[in-house]
């Protein structure tokens, strides 16, 4: 597959995902809470600036579809900051026998969407400067 085609597929999940998710948690920070926080959300203004960060990742996402390298930077803030989370609260957690189901289903997603970006990402491009 092209790799600029992999790319807009990536953009086009983190448009979908991050872009509508922050709205969500932005707009309707209680309906956000119910249907992706699986209830157990405290709506303060912490969750709303998450919501705005997301949201604006979503946004930006929208200008990779039409220009894939330039816009790399918002696909690799995901990979890290995904990657953290799954490292420092998600993998300590379920090793310590947390089954809490929003925590196991919220790791497989970012589990697979970190492997996703790993191979559609192309850092040897990245590395040599375009």
């Amino acid at each position: 597959m092209d790799s600029m085609i992999g790319l807009r597929i990536m953009f086009t999940g983190a448009i979908l995902g991050a872009g509508v998710v922050g709205a969500l948690t932005l707009f309707a920070p209680h309906v956000a809470g119910r249907y992706v926080f699986c209830g157990a959300t405290v709506v303060d203004s912490y969750l709303r600036i998450l919501g705005a960060l997301w949201l604006s990742l979503g946004l930006v996402a929208g200008l990779g579809l039409l220009r894939p390298m330039d816009f790399l930077p918002v696909l690799l803030i995901q990979v890290i900051y995904k990657s953290a989370w799954l490292a420092t609260v998600a993998y300590p957690a379920i090793v310590q026998g947390n089954r809490d189901t929003g925590l196991l289903f919220l790791a497989g997603l970012f589990t697979i969407w970190v492997a996703a970006l790993s191979l559609t990402i192309p850092f040897s491009r990245i590395v040599a400067g375009y």
